[in-house]
């Protein structure tokens, strides 16, 4: 896939002492096998995390969450998509024709995300940026129903899915050029909008361009959202490493930091915490 232009940060929009609002969106379940949040330790653990041994029964279900932010100068944006809505009704045409064996999905139209945004009083067709924490199927398959969106993506993290494809949790068809993906470059660091309300840390390891965000709240408290640098709650609590990783080193790197940044924090949402959204969604909504 063709390389992307670049977006030079921060972004125009920034409100000095700017807090922003965020309403967690949850916009499926799937089932997932246990090992997910913990890799299992000794010989053969890929095959025993997967799970093919354990009854769907004993999976485990997590939420596939994005979250629309709203900031007092330069409007409401996404970060992330969660799944499209038509894979409510068959997931095959947005996830592959493999969906409908692997993945067991809880879904309606309505929790798509633009449904959501809409009943929270924002038309989506007026989200105009889309901050992409990474390109998972899970984090990208809605991206379509935002056309008129700049899509904000690290630059390696672009690279990797471009070059990548299912084995590394990717689905080409996500990136769909007719959307306006545009580049940034995250070294460690970066302020969206320069007035410290939206700032994008680099978390490589669960893949090679993946962000976490910190927020300042309109409160002035400040939101950790991990995503998929730390699944849950747990994965900090007990410094768990998770089944599928592009990089172990970089995770448990990424993982490391995100732990010394809690003691600065008032509230952390992890990437697919069973219980994570709930507990959010009684803080900022």
């Amino acid at each position: 896939m063709a390389a992307i232009p670049t977006e030079s940060l921060p972004l125009p929009g920034g409100r000095e002492g700017a807090g922003v609002r965020v309403h967690p969106l949850r916009t499926a379940n799937m089932l997932s096998p246990p090992a997910l949040l913990q890799r299992p330790a000794g010989p053969g653990w890929l095959l025993r995390g997967l799970g093919l041994h354990i009854p769907r029964s004993r999976w485990i279900t997590l939420p596939i969450p994005c979250f629309l932010v709203e900031h007092p100068q330069a409007g409401a944006f996404m970060v992330d998509t969660g799944l499209h809505a038509s894979v409510a009704a068959d997931p095959r045409p947005n996830l592959g024709r493999a969906a409908k064996l692997l993945y067991t999905i809880d879904m309606s139209a309505s929790d798509a995300a633009p449904a959501q945004v809409r009943a929270r009083g924002v038309d989506p067709d007026t989200i105009g940026l889309v901050v992409m924490t990474h390109l998972h199927y899970d984090h990208a398959s809605g991206a379509s129903q935002f056309p008129g969106a700049t899509f904000l993506v690290e630059r390696r993290e672009w690279e990797a899915a471009s070059s990548g494809g299912f084995r590394q949790g990717y689905h080409g068809p996500h990136l769909d050029p007719a959307l306006r993906w545009r580049a940034i470059d995250v070294p460690g660091e970066a302020d969206l909008f320069g007035d410290g309300s939206v700032r994008l840390l680099h978390t490589p390891g669960h893949t090679p361009g993946h962000l976490s965000l910190l927020l300042r709240l309109e409160s002035g408290q400040r939101l950790l959202l991990t995503a998929d640098a730390a699944y849950a709650q747990r994965t900090l609590d007990e410094r768990l490493v998770s089944l599928f990783l592009a990089d172990d080193a970089a995770y448990e790197a990424s993982l490391d930091r995100l732990i010394a940044l809690r003691p600065e924090v008032d509230h952390v949402v992890c990437g697919h915490d069973p219980d994570g959204l709930d507990r959010a969604g009684g803080v900022f909504a």
